[in-house]
């Protein structure tokens, strides 16, 4: 038999060729000059700035197998971190960034070394009480410094502020375009570096990488950090483009949301956190004026998957790539007698066995 056509490698399904990533990006970097519709953009920026925090969280969820249902917590301290540095202390609002992110690492560990060692449901619980603590605590400050219910408002941009509206607006999305792209390029190094190899080895096998001298507790904690760090990020970014942060961003209903995101996209995959991503804002923002409609679509959305897909679109799709190619492959040559096709009647198997 002839070798398969590998549809998905030739597409770049699996590892994407250098010029294809270039087109994308091309493409995606030419959106706010091609369309100039100022409310799209904006949807735009706040998809990039979700799709950043979804890597971040299928870095947790999918690779590391980590039940961890406080990622919007982390996602909200990075933010308020800025938030108050820039307002309270004067801090430069790019080094914010960082600052927030560090910040959100620092909180991830602590809830991470009692977390982590628990497995399941328990670790999914006692993560999303840490979570509910840390909004409650934000809710119920009177000091001012968290700004209680209503959150902080008047956070200092980036400085693109100082250029018109439209052209304020196009560096916003150029800058969270490039922070998706560095997360996408981080995650990408650290799943296939002897970290991440062992991280997926704890997943699956954990008794295995256990005597393999791997440390459960150690790994988990530099993923916990490491994740933590680019949701703090990318809270401070949101804190500075939209000038506010408040407790809003936590809660279940939001975690709700972009759980239905990685899930629908394909969880502890490459590519499926940003396609979950777009498809469900896509649709979210379809039916934004009727709200509980939306909701139900949505719900309805994700109980397709996982009845049909149950590890995603991504995955089923090239899956189905995977087969059609076996099938195309294994199309008769019109110019090759039937007989003497893949060596039958002449005693081989027709599998190749």
């Amino acid at each position: 038999m002839s070798a398969a056509v590998d549809i998905p490698r030739l597409l770049g399904w699996r590892r994407p060729a250098p010029w294809a990533l270039a087109a994308l990006l091309a493409v995606l970097a030419a959106l706010p000059l091609v369309w100039r519709n100022q409310y799209v953009i904006e949807l735009a920026i706040t998809t990039l700035i979700w799709a950043t925090l979804n890597q971040s969280w299928n870095l947790q969820l999918g690779v590391g197998g980590v039940w961890n249902f406080a990622q919007l917590a982390i996602f909200a301290v990075g933010g308020y971190a800025a938030a108050i540095l820039t307002l309270r202390a004067g801090l430069d609002p790019w080094l914010s960034l960082p600052v927030g992110g560090l910040a959100a690492a620092g909180v991830a560990v602590l809830i991470g070394i009692p977390t982590l060692r628990l497995r399941g449901i328990y670790a999914a619980l006692l993560t999303f009480s840490f979570g509910e603590v840390i909004r409650l605590l934000v809710i119920s400050d009177e000091s001012g410094l968290t700004g209680g219910t209503f959150g902080l408002s008047g956070v200092p941009g980036l400085g693109f502020e100082r250029l018109d509206p439209v052209a304020a607006q196009r560096a916003y999305y150029w800058a969270a375009l490039a922070l998706t792209v560095l997360t996408a390029v981080g995650v990408a190094a650290f799943i296939r570096s002897p970290l991440g190899l062992a991280l997926t080895a704890l997943r699956d096998a954990p008794g295995y990488a256990a005597a393999r001298g791997v440390s459960p507790l150690r790994m988990q904690v530099v993923t916990f950090a490491w994740s933590a760090f680019i949701a703090g990020v990318a809270g401070a970014f949101y804190a500075q483009y939209f000038h506010v942060i408040s407790p809003s961003v936590m809660g279940l209903a939001p975690m709700s949301l972009f759980v239905a995101m990685l899930v629908v996209g394909g969880l502890g995959t490459f590519s499926g956190p940003l396609v979950g991503t777009v498809l469900i804002m896509v649709v979210g923002e379809w039916l934004r004026d009727t709200e509980q409609l939306r909701l139900v679509i949505v719900g309805a959305i994700l109980l397709t998957v996982v009845v049909l897909a149950p590890r995603g679109l991504v995955p089923a799709a090239a899956a189905g790539w995977r087969r059609a190619s076996r099938w195309l492959a294994e199309e008769p040559d019109a110019s090759e007698a039937p007989g003497e096709r893949a060596g039958v009647g002449a005693g081989s198997d027709p599998e190749g066995g």
